[in-house]
């Protein structure tokens, strides 16, 4: 499918809570033994899974690249494994679903949405790739440390697990590194976690915001470069909670002599032309987290350049890219990251030091 266009991906938007409504509907009502798994709470749970699914459609849809749905619809396979539904939940609802929207939609939209959804049917069919127990390797140093830090957060014990790093600081690991190394790698094994039912939403909110805490720790502790003179804007877009990611590259860009104005998460579209003027920023760093967060970061990107032009230069990262790293040439950026450490050295080479 080469079709891209960001109105088919809100066409499906303005349609996904009627058509979650529907879809869930008749699911329940002509496999009544899932209504039965999930409970009372049945028709809400699978209203909001399909909502969020369509969303998800639609984001690809909007980016021609229906990969992006079927990364996420194997995604969630392992998701549901591990909470002990059939996969066969999945995949009547994603049949189901794709009934609803063919007598939904119009044709110059149709078959490109029900391609996407064969596609990722099609992957529920292969085999499952067996889920890895861990993100971390026990045989690196720094990952043992994060592999300590989790344990610690996650038993309750933020201040002892806080304390894991900050011995390993004062032991020589720079203070680089205890984010690049330990926090950001400590957070991705917290979110794998969840996914594989290791751990709670609860106990994977607790490592975020212990994280969050420790890092401001460590900055106080930094010796920073002298100013550079450059500017960085830094944040996540409009429907992206986790920063994280961003956050921790804002602080390293500080200790390396930038100023960095962190607007934080969830950012709407247009605060960014306002902030990139008023602070005179030489780069915007923008985040997301999921596929579903695409249309915004376009949006976002199409707002700084009908304002600022190209005075300032643009970069994206952010596991919402993961799957299609070149996709930044086509929204307007100047670059794309894949890891914190990727985006603190493409920022250094967006913008030299003169």
């Amino acid at each position: 499918m080469t079709l891209a266009d960001p109105q088919f991906g809100e066409e499906l938007n303005r349609q996904a809570g009627d058509a979650a409504r529907d879809t869930a509907n008749a699911v329940l009502a002509q496999y009544p033994e899932i209504g039965q798994r999930f409970g009372e709470n049945a028709q809400q749970a699978w209203t909001t899974h399909l909502r969020q699914q369509i969303v998800e459609l639609g984001a690809a849809i909007a980016a021609g690249k229906p990969e992006l749905f079927t990364s996420r619809v194997v995604w969630l396979r392992t998701t549901m494994a591990a909470r002990d539904v059939p996969v066969t939940d999945l995949d009547i609802s994603l049949e189901t679903l794709r009934r609803i929207l063919d007598s939904r939609l119009e044709a110059n939209l149709r078959s490109a949405v029900l391609d996407c959804i064969d596609q990722a049917r099609a992957a529920l069919d292969s085999t499952a790739a067996e889920a890895q127990p861990s993100t971390l390797d026990a045989g690196l140093a720094c990952d043992r440390v994060a592999i300590r830090y989790v344990q610690a957060v996650v038993a309750g014990n933020a201040l002892t697990g806080m304390e894991i790093v900050m011995d390993a600081v004062r032991e020589g690991l720079s203070l680089r590194d205890a984010v690049l190394k330990v926090l950001l790698p400590a957070q991705r094994e917290a979110g794998h976690l969840w996914h594989l039912n290791r751990i709670s939403v609860a106990e994977e909110h607790m490592v975020t915001s212990t994280t969050q805490r420790l890092m401001a720790v460590l900055a106080s502790y930094a010796e920073y470069k002298p100013d550079s003179g450059r500017t960085a804007v830094a944040a996540a877009v409009a429907g992206n909670a986790h920063d994280i990611g961003i956050r921790a590259i804002s602080y390293l860009l500080e200790f390396e002599g930038w100023r960095t104005i962190y607007l934080g998460p969830d950012v709407p579209r247009g605060e960014f032309p306002e902030a990139i003027e008023c602070f005179d920023a030489d780069i915007v760093m923008l985040s997301l987290a999921l596929t579903n967060q695409l249309p915004a970061l376009r949006r976002t990107i199409d707002a700084i350049r009908a304002r600022c032009g190209d005075s300032v230069k643009i970069l994206v990262g952010g596991t919402g890219l993961a799957d299609v790293p070149d996709l930044w040439r086509e929204i307007g950026a100047d670059g794309y990251a894949a890891d914190a450490a990727g985006t603190l050295s493409l920022a250094e080479e967006l913008v030299p030091l003169q």
